[in-house]
């Protein structure tokens, strides 16, 4: 049965190292939300709050046919969206779910230390990533919601 790999976790964790790890031991399809969003509007794209939320908007409702389509044709994709809210886990594991194939959920951590200094060095040669101050960091820390207890999942330490 086919298998959707997703991928929960803050900035700089390590997510899109471990989609890479898994797209390459599963043979499976890698879907990174923050490359797509880069290929179309750059990496540090000078948009409003608004704006930026509904180019994301707009990327994601894109890649989801197809990342749906190749779960109906048989093939496991890894989903690197991050997952940052219970809401959005809970509609995609039910997505999943109607198109008859598993869902598999990592959470991905390390310190924050060690997060921020990932980012720092990804600021200098980015490459498919957006470009993330510290006060970014710190501010969009509000909207990630860890996961809860009976999420199960697979632990990794970034």
């Amino acid at each position: 049965m086919a298998t959707a790999h997703l991928l929960h976790g803050y900035l700089g964790v390590g997510k899109t190292t471990l989609a890479r790890r898994l797209e390459h031991e599963l043979s499976a399809v890698r879907f990174t939300h923050d490359e797509w969003m880069t290929r179309l509007y750059g990496d540090d794209p000078k948009v409003e709050r608004g704006e930026f939320e509904d180019m994301w908007r707009r990327v994601h409702a894109q890649m989801e046919p197809v990342w749906s389509r190749c779960l109906q044709l048989g093939l496991d994709v890894v989903l690197d969206f991050g997952l940052w809210s219970r809401q959005e886990r809970d509609a995609l594991r039910a997505k999943i779910a109607a198109l008859g194939a598993l869902a598999r959920l990592y959470r991905v951590t390390c310190s924050d230390s060690v997060a921020w200094q990932r980012i720092e060095k990804r600021n200098t040669e980015l490459s498919g990533d957006f470009l993330i101050v510290r006060n970014t960091y710190d501010v969009l820390r509000s909207g990630f919601e860890p996961l809860e207890d009976e999420e199960e999942r697979i632990e990794i330490a970034g």
